[in-house]
């Protein structure tokens, strides 16, 4: 490789130019040195090289500079400026003095202009700025003129935040953010509201097997018989039997009465069911359609049964109707189903 001062030149190292002279042969072989030749004037090379040409210095300096660097073949020409003025550089060949700026009316120096920065001049004491080179004497307390406020008085500036657009903007923002809630939490109520009015228990499962496997659904009893205490016998002994009932039949309730077909029935034989209880093929369809589950659309079928033969309210199951489903699952040969039903509410 070859040293600082040299050049790789044709297989072999070849030594430059010292500053201030330009490159005009390349050596010719190793050992051999490079033809080299002095800059001309207002050229320059500042450095050792092994260029063909010289740099030209800047411009001469014009009127209100002042020369700090002459021009040689070894540096560049450097310019300042007279007192009383500073640079305003353009670009890295040009630049200008500018006169140096006065203090205005108000104001103090605290930067002289040193030749390469203007004066930079602030406001006297107890004053404030009211435009570019003018302060005004502070005459009340204000935010730009504390000096005139009492101690206990802290003067802050007003922020964007206190600006009355800034304001309005804010509260048009909550008020569009409260009315989102509010609406939010009137569609969850009304949601809720409905849900709760039309909702039914949906059968995850439905039983398959025969209804003699079903037979040890829990026994209860279905009527609850008074039981008279001796003493209550005796109050009453002059009350005649007959007027006494000997038990009082238990409520069937619609809900319960419709989840235990469904647990008992066979899916394959429900349908068949519905139509033996007059249930209409257009009201079977309408439940099927309204219903995605087949539990819940077999629930609507037994309510139309159940709203057709009810005249007395829907919470209460009529012992007629009790039989008359207990009379169409003997017909379908579904005696097991009716005794399970049968034991539970007769």
């Amino acid at each position: 490789s070859c040293l600082e001062n040299e050049y790789w030149h044709n297989g072999f190292c070849c030594d430059m130019c010292p500053p201030g002279f330009k490159l005009t042969k390349k050596c010719s072989g190793q050992g051999q040195r490079s033809t080299c030749e002095k800059c001309g004037p207002e050229l320059f090379i500042d450095s050792i090289n092994f260029t063909p040409n010289c740099f030209s210095c800047r411009k001469p300096c014009q009127d209100k500079e002042i020369v700090i660097q002459n021009c040689t073949h070894i540096q560049d020409r450097i310019c300042g400026c007279n007192n009383e003025y500073y640079q305003s550089v353009v670009n890295d060949n040009t630049m200008h003095c500018l006169p140096c700026r006065k203090c205005g009316s108000g104001e103090v120096e605290t930067r002289p202009c040193n030749g390469q920065m203007n004066t930079l001049c602030n406001c006297k004491f107890n004053h404030y700025r009211v435009a570019k080179g003018i302060c005004a004497l502070c005459t009340n307390c204000t935010s730009k003129c504390p000096e005139m406020c009492p101690s206990d008085v802290v003067m802050t500036t007003p922020s964007s935040t206190h600006l009355p657009g800034f304001q309005l903007e804010k509260t048009f923002i909550l008020v569009g953010v409260y009315a989102l809630i509010a609406l939010m939490c009137i569609i969850c109520l009304y949601n809720g509201a409905k849900h709760w009015r039309k909702k039914k228990p949906t059968l995850y499962s439905q039983s398959s097997v025969s209804c003699d496997a079903e037979k040890q659904v829990e026994k209860s009893e279905t009527h609850t018989c008074i039981q008279i205490k001796e003493d209550e016998s005796k109050l009453l002994a002059v009350v005649p039997e007959t007027m006494l009932p000997d038990c009082i039949p238990k409520e069937i309730k619609v809900h319960e009465f419709i989840y235990v077909v469904l647990e008992i029935v066979p899916v394959n034989r429900f349908k068949e069911l519905v139509r033996r209880l007059n249930v209409s093929e257009q009201d079977i369809d309408r439940a099927e359609r309204d219903n995605r589950a087949f539990a819940d659309a077999q629930y609507q079928m037994l309510m139309v049964w159940v709203e057709s033969g009810t005249r007395v309210g829907k919470s209460v199951l009529p012992h007629r109707l009790l039989q008359e489903c207990l009379e169409r699952l003997h017909d379908m040969n579904l005696s097991a189903c009716a005794e399970t039903i049968q034991e539970k509410y007769v």
